[in-house]
C-alpha cells in the first residue's frame, strides 16, 4: 500500500524515482578516499586517486560493476573491487548482491597533476552495470 501511494507522488510532483543502484562516498575510518600526487623516477607526475563507495543494490538480482571512469579525466589504470562480506576481500569479479549493502573500491591513475593536495577533490564517477547501465556519483573529497 505504502509503495503505490510513493509511486503515485513521485509520479504525481515529477521526482524521478532512485534506480535499483545506490552508490554514495563511503564514511566510514577504514574506508577512507584519498588523492595524492605520486612520482616514479623516469615518469611523468601522476595523480593517484582512491575511491571507496558505500553500494546498495535494491533490485532483487546481483549486479556487477564492469567499468569505472572519471568524467573529464582520462585514467591510465583503473581498478575495480566489490568486497565480499565472508572473505572481506575486494575483486572485480564480487557481485553486489540483491538487496545488500557493500563497499566498492576505485582506484584510479591520472597522467595529470591538476589537482593541489589542499584543495578539494571534486569529480563525478561514472560506474557501468553488467547490463550496460550507467550510474553517475557525484565526489567531494577533502
Amino acid at each position: 500500500m505504502f509503495g503505490k501511494g510513493w509511486q503515485w507522488l513521485t509520479a504525481r510532483f515529477g521526482r524521478r524515482q532512485q534506480g535499483d543502484l545506490r552508490f554514495s562516498v563511503h564514511r566510514h575510518p577504514m574506508y577512507e578516499s584519498f588523492w595524492r600526487p605520486t612520482a616514479t623516477p623516469g615518469q611523468d607526475p601522476r595523480l593517484e586517486i582512491q575511491i571507496y563507495l558505500e553500494a546498495g543494490n535494491m533490485a532483487a538480482d546481483a549486479y556487477w560493476i564492469v567499468a569505472a571512469e572519471l568524467a573529464g579525466m582520462s585514467a591510465i589504470q583503473t581498478v575495480i573491487g566489490v568486497r565480499d562480506a565472508s572473505t572481506r576481500t575486494f575483486a572485480p569479479h564480487n557481485p553486489l548482491w540483491p538487496r545488500q549493502l557493500t563497499t566498492l573500491s576505485l582506484h584510479f591513475l591520472i597522467d595529470e597533476q591538476s589537482h593541489s593536495s589542499g584543495d578539494p577533490f571534486r569529480a563525478t564517477v561514472v560506474l557501468t552495470d553488467h547490463v550496460g547501465r550507467t550510474h553517475p556519483v557525484k565526489v567531494l573529497m577533502h
